[in-house]
């Protein structure tokens, strides 16, 4: 019976040294998890507008389209990506703000630098076409203007190159008498916005 009682102590004692062990590592897990969790808090949020999560090479690694409007909060655990920096992309009819943020040795953190990219916006009526880009930053832009051939494939028409310019303003006028399937392109921020039209 002595024996019995002292195998009976010996196996709670484990047992409760064993949950306690347990306890603590999914408390130490839970907490650690915690550190990489990141909410993001987005206002005027508009149905239809999107967000990404982006890596230094532009791989889009998470997007969601918006369904409703008003302020926006979304937590997101990053507890499975490596060490590095990483960018929140929220996409409006008229620009992107990018928001950095940063993964290090298990925490992650937003960066400090947040960038607001003006969109170009190409709008066509008959054969005018009229485009504006804000580019607050005076960064180079070029503009190439292309026309579908008829092996399907684009011809550029015009190229145009902008620098130091902050107001880009341009109204391109395309001959009636070639109507047909058009592209525009252009190249800004590291990015390309394409627009295709017909006349």
């Amino acid at each position: 019976m002595k024996k019995i009682m002292t195998l009976s102590i010996c196996m709670l004692v484990a047992a409760t040294t064993f949950a306690s062990s347990f306890a603590s590592n999914l408390s130490s897990n839970f907490d650690r998890r915690k550190d990489m969790e990141i909410t993001l808090t987005l206002d005027n949020v508009e149905a239809g507008q999107l967000l990404y999560i982006k890596d230094t090479k532009g791989v889009i690694l998470y997007n969601k389209t918006f369904k409703t409007s008003g302020s926006v909060n979304n937590t997101f655990d990053f507890s499975t990506l490596p060490n590095g920096t990483y960018f929140f992309e929220h996409e409006k009819s008229n620009q992107i703000k990018v928001i950095p943020f940063n993964v290090k040795s298990g925490k992650v953190s937003y960066s400090d630098t947040k960038e607001t990219i003006f969109k170009p916006v190409v709008k066509v009526k008959n054969n005018l076409v009229y485009l504006s880009k804000l580019e607050l930053d005076k960064e180079d832009v070029t503009v190439t203007l292309s026309f579908e051939n008829e092996y399907n494939s684009y011809k550029t028409i015009h190229t145009e190159n902008f620098t130091n310019t902050a107001n880009i303003q341009r109204v391109y006028n395309l001959s009636e008498n070639v109507p047909g399937n058009y592209k525009v392109v252009i190249k800004a921020n590291g990015r390309e916005f394409a627009e295709y039209f017909s006349i």
